[in-house]
């Protein structure tokens, strides 16, 4: 399906229009994204196919230093002209959205490893202001492929490797204070999870649930799930129920991983020398994993996803074919059928060839209600 809606459980491309006009991404992989329910940020990635690209005073080739927007209303992506210093870390960095703060820690430049980070680094979405963040503490090493998770006023930082060591480390930054801990991973006599990088980690209540990853010699099983507490700061590992016709999600890496309404998603990802294009769901309740009856359009790996607060998951980018092709395209689904203003909403935006000729005096004169409005960007 281009633009148009179709049932929840049917993977559809989400087309750009007036692209002529318009930038468009160039084809990446190793980037990050979040999304809010107007728009999907995108920061960083990497393109082999430009490494001898020339590098301008804004850009960082092979690696992309850009943040990118796409508004879901006008089908349109924006290149953010940011301010202040854009960290050059930006292939397996992470991302979480804080209010209108994006926050960026770790990642790796040019060459992998040798040039990672353990900074915090923030931009602003409303003035689009970059700002590094000096941190105290216990710091997490200079890292790439771990994961970060946002919980109130702590983040959680877990695993990750420096380009020749993978670790399991567990650390909390304490957003009011700016001061790191090391809440595991010192501890020889407790068990943990093997490390890894390229896993994904989903919070729920107390505990952090770790969801695959690998190291360049091995993928990790979705049978049982490594949970760390952070009350406790003991890990355990459950075991999951198998889908009762295709059991588990085979081992993989570099897949991506959201969370909405009690259930993990996950799609995509490289193990066992193949490309995913599969999509299940693990029931935080049950610990019952379902494999849904569609695929992605196409196997991707070293993609990145995120889910609306509606339960939109868009996909973007990522690896496409084994030769090491990159995709720009944006993909949807709907996790769960969406509310009916929310589906009659998307329609009206699929169908809408240019809202430039409307008026917000004019749009609610039609009865739309305004915080639908206030998403349609520039108007």
């Amino acid at each position: 399906m281009a633009a148009s809606m179709k049932n929840n459980c049917e993977f559809g491309e989400v087309l750009p229009k007036n692209i002529g006009a318009h930038e468009i991404p160039e084809e990446r992989s190793g980037h990050r994204l979040v999304v809010d329910d107007a728009n999907l940020y995108a920061l960083g990635g990497y393109n082999p196919e430009f490494w001898n690209r020339q590098s301008e005073e804004d850009s960082n080739y092979p690696l992309f230093h850009e943040l990118w927007k796409f508004n879901f209303a006008t089908r349109k992506w924006k290149r953010l002209k940011t301010r202040g210093r854009m960290p050059l870390e930006l292939a397996s960095h992470t991302i979480v959205k804080d209010r209108n703060n994006l926050l960026l820690f770790g990642g790796t430049g040019i060459p992998f490893g040798d040039a990672s980070s353990n900074e915090l680094n923030v931009c602003n979405l409303k003035t689009l202001q970059w700002k590094y963040y000096p941190c105290t503490g216990n710091l997490p090493e200079a890292k790439y492929g771990h994961t970060m998770t946002l919980d109130g006023d702590y983040v959680y930082v877990i695993g990750g490797t420096t380009g020749l060591v993978y670790n399991m480390d567990v650390h909390q930054l304490n957003l009011n204070e700016l001061s790191w801990e090391q809440l595991s991973g010192q501890d020889n006599t407790k068990w943990q999870p093997d490390s890894r990088y390229r896993h994904e980690v989903i919070n729920q209540g107390n505990n952090l649930y770790l969801i695959g990853g690998g190291t360049a010699f091995e993928v990790f099983s979705f049978k049982e799930i490594p949970v760390f507490n952070i009350q406790t700061l003991n890990w355990k590992e459950i075991e999951a129920k198998p889908d009762s016709i295709n059991g588990y999600p085979s081992a993989r890496r570099c897949h991506s991983c959201v969370y909405f309404d009690n259930e993990i998603y996950i799609c995509g990802g490289f193990g066992q020398r193949r490309i995913a294009d599969d999509i299940w769901k693990l029931n935080l309740t049950t610990l019952q994993w379902t494999k849904l009856p569609c695929l992605l359009p196409s196997p991707v790996y070293f993609h990145s996803a995120d889910v609306t607060p509606t339960g939109c998951m868009y996909v973007f980018g990522g690896v496409v074919h084994i030769e090491d092709k990159r995709s720009n395209k944006i993909y949807r689904i709907w996790l769960k059928l969406p509310p009916l203003a929310e589906l009659c909403w998307n329609i009206l935006c699929d169908e809408v060839k240019d809202w430039t000729v409307w008026t917000k005096h004019h749009l609610l004169d039609l009865g739309i209600p305004s915080h639908y409005i206030d998403r349609i960007e520039d108007l």
